[in-house]
């Protein structure tokens, strides 16, 4: 028996990453992504408390190899128990915040800055997925976090409420609400909640696919209010799900859907079609736009540059 053990935990600790403590560790599950002046900030759900700082070296994409050697790790001293990080951001104040799924709450290196509500909680691995923020005056923020919809996982889901439950699809939702400069510890309540009215494609549930929605950022539209640039990703729910559709679509402030989506797999290189793209954010303010995506099944850890048509350019609001 202890033989086996042994065969076991040298098995173990061959599969595990290369790295030991004081190193910074691998990114291996990219969930989100905001640019700051010349870097890139990351977060990896797998890794609690910290973010990493990409510094750009020139690089315009459309594929940023993000090379290991230049990661830097930045702890949060009071965010150590921000688990499951699915999204990252600058506020208009500069304080750099991180978007916990397991506590539905916004952090900074001085611990919560915004709890959010049980309606938010999250439900089969399915919760809050993405944080965008727009300047407002006086160094206040305009916060919108996205509740990601979708179908639940199915093994995640209570056992007493699978049959009913179990297999059927959620909308995303985004709740928006105002930070002031400096504000710490706010308990968001009677917010702005916007339903988006995203794609069906046809079929009944659940073999047919639906969509999730995993980050988004703020765009100026056209009338010049502002809305939603979102990341979708479509899969259906039996047994061995088949992931279909990768898309960005716009959506009015409301949650109407705007014009026709962007095919992400239509313009990345073959080794980066079908993969999970989970964090978005502006890489020049109004014209191109950077995601992230997790190792599989692709495991080079990357940021791609997407260059919007020329209907979609309008203005994006602009970060410290």
């Amino acid at each position: 028996m202890r033989n086996w053990l042994c065969v076991w935990a040298a098995l173990l600790c061959a599969a595990l990453p290369a790295w030991t403590y004081g190193q910074t560790p691998p990114i291996l599950e990219a969930s989100g992504i905001a640019r700051q002046g010349d870097s890139l900030l990351l977060v990896d759900d797998g890794w609690r408390g910290l973010y990493y700082r990409f510094q750009l070296k020139g690089e315009k994409g459309p594929v940023i190899v993000l090379d290991p050697s230049r990661l830097e790790q930045v702890k949060l001293p009071q965010g150590s128990l921000a688990t499951d990080l699915e999204s990252i951001d600058v506020l208009n104040d500069g304080r750099v915040v991180v978007l916990s799924e397991r506590l539905r709450a916004l952090f900074s290196a001085k611990g919560v800055i915004a709890d959010y509500d049980a309606h938010l909680s999250e439900f089969g691995k399915r919760g809050l997925e993405g944080v965008a923020v727009r300047p407002l005056p006086d160094r206040a923020s305009e916060v919108a976090v996205l509740w990601e919809g979708g179908y639940p996982e199915y093994q995640h889901v209570p056992a007493q409420l699978r049959k009913k439950l179990g297999r059927r699809s959620m909308r995303p939702v985004i709740e928006i609400h105002r930070l002031n400069a400096g504000e710490q510890n706010v308990v968001v309540r009677g917010s702005r909640l916007v339903p988006l009215d995203v794609p069906r494609p046809r079929g009944r549930e659940p073999k047919a696919q639906r969509f999730r929605a995993p980050d988004l950022v703020w765009q100026r539209q056209p009338d010049g209010r502002w809305g939603f640039i979102v990341l979708l990703s479509s899969e259906n729910s039996v047994q061995r799900p088949h992931y279909m559709y990768h898309w960005l679509l716009r959506f009015s402030a409301d949650g109407k859907r705007i014009g026709q989506p962007i095919d992400l797999d239509a313009m990345v290189p073959a080794d980066l079609r079908g993969v999970n793209w989970e964090g978005l954010d502006w890489f020049e303010d109004g014209e191109r736009l950077v995601l992230v995506h997790e190792s599989h099944p692709n495991p080079k850890a990357v940021a791609y540059v997407v260059q919007l048509p020329d209907e979609w350019k309008q203005s994006a609001p602009t970060k410290n």
